[in-house]
């Protein structure tokens, strides 16, 4: 329902006359409705903290690194794009002390690209005019955007498209 009508425009009461619950009766099972927005981003974030965590602990190096991060988050982001697009739209409408959990999770993702690829140019394997912070928030901007426009029924699978931005990004990144 935050969804479709997003969280602003949905009530508690539409909420418990979806589930078969008197308008009361679902304070029994959530205390507010940003509690129950909060517990939908939250569980994204353990989702996307599992795989973030495996590139993060990887020994690939880190063009590896990069291109493993790129592929999972995209597929990630189209294969759940309902909860996707609360996860990158609705987190506003939490608390301030919320928000700033959501923040933190989102700079470890921006300031692991910008160390990958900073350690990749020193490496010599990505360009050393390439700039690692604006790199890696165009590769965020990208792979987040997916929810908006990703249809399983489309002309790619997710696994296609996150192989195609890896051929956008990293592949113009590279040395040559």
């Amino acid at each position: 329902m935050f969804h479709e009508r997003g969280y602003q425009l949905t009530t508690t009461q539409e909420i418990g006359a979806e589930l078969g619950l008197l308008k009361g009766s679902i304070y029994y099972y959530i205390s507010s409705k940003e509690d129950l927005l909060f517990e939908l981003i939250e569980q994204y974030h353990i989702e996307t903290r599992g795989y973030f965590d495996r590139v993060v602990e990887s020994d690939q190096r880190p063009v590896a690194k990069i291109r493993e991060l790129i592929t999972t988050a995209t597929a990630h982001t189209a294969r759940h794009v309902t909860r996707s697009s609360l996860f990158y739209t609705e987190w506003r409408a939490l608390s301030v002390e919320r928000q700033q959990q959501i923040l933190l999770e989102r700079a470890r993702h921006e300031d692991a690209l910008v160390a990958w690829i900073s350690e990749a140019q020193r490496d010599g394997d990505i360009r050393p005019d390439a700039d690692p912070k604006l790199a890696a928030l165009a590769i965020l901007g990208m792979v987040n955007s997916v929810y908006r426009w990703f249809r399983p029924d489309g002309r790619r699978t997710a696994e296609q498209v996150g192989e195609e931005f890896c051929a956008l990004t990293v592949d113009g990144l590279l040395t040559r």
